[in-house]
């Protein structure tokens, strides 16, 4: 077992099986360069081109997905204050709609900050009766 744990200076004696070895265990320690000067061979230089190309389509695909991921959170947050947007234009409306229609019934106003303070569907509650008072207004 001895064998697998060449050196560098052991490599250029070493058999093809164990200088294989030696790259597979240890190439991840080695900056693509060295590799390619450590090992003269073809197929090893053919090999440690394509982990490089695989380590730089890896960095590549890393990059592209927190790229994407940044994206589709910045048109979630945005959807999001879209949304927030209209229901607090339809909060407004609805407001405006109350005190209109408490004018018309000749009702006190009630307080805008206090309206304010309800969510839609309470506030679409409150219109919906003093609609149906201002029908039946006689």
């Amino acid at each position: 077992m001895a064998r697998y744990n060449l050196s560098e200076a052991h490599l250029a004696t070493a058999g093809t099986l164990d200088r294989w070895l030696y790259w597979f265990l240890h190439a991840h320690d080695y900056e693509p360069a060295a590799l390619l000067n450590l090992f003269p061979e073809t197929a090893m230089q053919l090999a440690t081109q394509t982990i490089t190309r695989i380590s730089e389509i890896t960095e590549d695909k890393t990059i592209y997905d927190a790229r994407e991921k940044a994206f589709r959170d910045h048109q979630w947050a945005l959807n999001a204050a879209h949304k927030e947007g209209e229901i607090r234009g339809e909060i407004r409306g609805e407001i405006k709609l109350i005190l209109t229609l408490e004018g018309i019934l000749g009702q006190p106003l009630s307080n805008e900050a206090d309206l304010q303070k309800q969510n839609l569907e309470e506030l679409q509650k409150l219109t919906a009766i003093l609609q149906d008072k201002a029908r039946n207004r006689v």
